[in-house]
């Protein structure tokens, strides 16, 4: 199984499902206000390969720039998309956007010095449970009366699609736009199993060759595999069942599953590998320490090493030039 399945989960399903333009440009069509989508060439949008969120919050970010023209002008402007992956309302998304934003913009410049800026328009894509609560960046500041620093303060707005408050079922949303919706929906939920045969059933009716159906129905079940802590083999049968796919795709989806068990148990090896190695070597550091200093090694403070975690042991070697004993090294005495 592709290794950033288990890393990234949420990432790698959101980075293929908008590998298609075509679900980027129905969401963007039904779901911005549509004084903005009516100056907007949606034919024209591409996505960019521009990313700003980095390796270590792809847990809990994605992000995804997109370019469109206006329309009737050669005139452009950016989309930039955040996706929130975590399950509670995050107070900093402002300044995360902020930060984005300014840094595609220095990016522009650095390739277009001459030219004038093109406008950004930031969108977040919110799945969480609770309901989204908007924080500029003024209530951020530490502040008794931030009206006074105000006009200082970046001020700006931004799209929000609040997963949980659309209509994911609306006729004119794309038949694969209303199966990423739903999906979205349920995928943290004990109501994606119920629901998945559905989503399946949606992407088998997408028009499109057979090698992309199923493509499109691998990465939707690798996503509520991966993803989803109410899923088993049995669900996902049940949720190809009656359908051409199954026969084809059980098999490399039980392969892949069965691969993943492996990765994860190799990783968890590896992991309480180090973690022993570092627990033998901070015992032996502290005894070695405590014979150097006291001569010998107490039977108590024998056994307290033993017994000790690796952040409790490294307590216990900065105590050795302070303690007037080998008991109260390790805080038996």
């Amino acid at each position: 199984m592709e290794k950033q399945w288990i890393q990234n989960g949420h990432d790698t399903f959101f980075r293929k499902v908008f590998s298609d333009p075509a679900v980027a440009r129905s969401l963007l069509q039904h779901e911005l206000p549509q004084p903005l989508v009516s100056q907007l060439d949606l034919s024209s949008i591409k996505r960019l390969n521009n990313t700003y969120v980095s390796k270590t919050l792809r847990n809990t970010y994605s992000d995804m720039v997109f370019q469109i023209n206006f329309c009737h002008s050669q005139q452009i402007a950016y989309i930039y998309t955040l996706f929130e992956h975590k399950s509670y309302v995050d107070d900093w998304c402002s300044l995360q956007l902020l930060k984005y934003m300014s840094s595609q913009w220095a990016e522009y410049h650095q390739h277009n010095p001459n030219d004038k800026l093109p406008p950004i328009i930031p969108l977040v894509l919110y799945h969480g449970k609770k309901n989204w609560i908007r924080r500029d960046i003024i209530a951020l500041l530490n502040i008794d009366t931030p009206e006074i620093v105000q006009s200082y303060t970046p001020q700006f707005d931004y799209a929000l699609w609040d997963v949980a408050k659309m209509d994911r079922d609306r006729n004119e949303l794309g038949l694969d736009v209303r199966a990423f919706l739903q999906t979205l929906h349920h995928i943290s939920r004990n109501t994606l199993p119920a629901v998945l045969p559905q989503i399946v059933q949606l992407l088998s009716q997408v028009p499109s060759d057979r090698t992309t159906t199923l493509e499109k129905i691998e990465t939707y079940l690798h996503y509520a595999i991966n993803c989803n802590d109410y899923i088993d083999e049995v669900d996902i049968e049940r949720s190809l069942e009656n359908n051409k796919a199954k026969e084809e795709l059980m098999p490399t989806l039980a392969q892949k599953w069965m691969d993943q068990g492996i990765e994860q148990g190799i990783e968890q090896g590896i992991e309480q590998g180090i973690e022993q190695g570092a627990l033998s070597s901070q015992a032996q550091t502290l005894r070695s320490l405590i014979h150097r200093r006291f001569g010998s090694i107490p039977a108590t403070v024998d056994q307290r090493i033993t017994a000790s975690t690796v952040y409790e042991l490294s307590g216990y070697i900065d105590n050795i030039f302070d303690a007037k004993t080998a008991e109260a090294v390790v805080g038996l005495s």
